[in-house]
């Protein structure tokens, strides 16, 4: 029950007993308040009106009721099924015409723990700042780069690195030292094939060191002109 006062401070004031009313309902569940108005001046017609919150847990059987000294208008109450555990909204009461309005709170259900406010004490100390520690840097140093795994970390990259200065290195030559390469192979297919052939009987001493000097003669003239074949 919820008593309100009219006229009672003045032309049109509006006085509640309790700020909030509570009606712990379940779902399902169905019940009836009764709103006390209570006229102090002459009689007059008050309004009643839901938020629209609640608009569709609230049925007001009398709205527009003529007090001329007291009136119990009752209200029905109910949670569906289907519908919020905890609602809240506000019913109004509008008095001279809709010159003065003012209303109470209205809380259906049952509050769970998570729409309670509550407080928690804090420790003092929680609100002092942690002292600060020193920054370390994140970069190895080069002492320690070599040490456990960061020597295993590095070994990977010295290791291409390695491997591209020296086929950088041997990029410019390249082309001399392929015709190089395929020179010496030729001269050592020629020197097998010359080697497994018996030519004792066509050569003599003599001819057979001709030979050898014309052909050494051959492979430092292609030397030789290796590098100026480059320019």
């Amino acid at each position: 029950m919820q008593q309100v006062h009219i006229n009672r401070l003045g032309v049109n004031s509006l006085e509640f007993e309790t700020d909030t009313v509570e009606l712990p309902l379940s779902p399902g569940e169905e019940r009836s308040f009764e709103i006390v108005l209570i006229n102090y001046g002459a009689p007059t017609h008050v309004n009643l009106s839901v938020s629209d919150s609640i608009r569709e847990n609230i049925t007001v059987l009398e709205d527009n009721p003529y007090v001329k000294h007291e009136e119990y208008i009752p209200l029905i109450a109910r949670i569906p099924y289907d519908g919020r555990l905890y609602s809240k909204g506000q019913i109004y009461i509008t008095v001279g015409y809709g010159s003065k309005r003012q209303g109470f709170n209205l809380n259906l259900g049952h509050q769970s723990p998570n729409d309670k406010s509550f407080s928690v004490d804090v420790d003092e100390s929680l609100y002092k700042p942690a002292p600060s520690k020193p920054v370390r840097s994140s970069k190895p140093s080069s002492s320690s780069m070599y040490e456990g795994e960061h020597w295993s970390a590095q070994l990977p990259s010295i290791s291409f690195e390695m491997i591209r200065s020296a086929l950088g290195l041997a990029a410019p030559h390249s082309l001399n030292i392929f015709k190089a390469v395929m020179i010496l192979l030729l001269v050592s297919v020629l020197a097998a094939i010359v080697l497994s052939i018996d030519f004792g009987q066509f050569f003599g001493f003599y001819q057979s060191i001709l030979y050898s000097i014309l052909l050494t003669y051959f492979m430092a003239y292609l030397l030789l002109r290796l590098p100026k074949s480059k320019r």
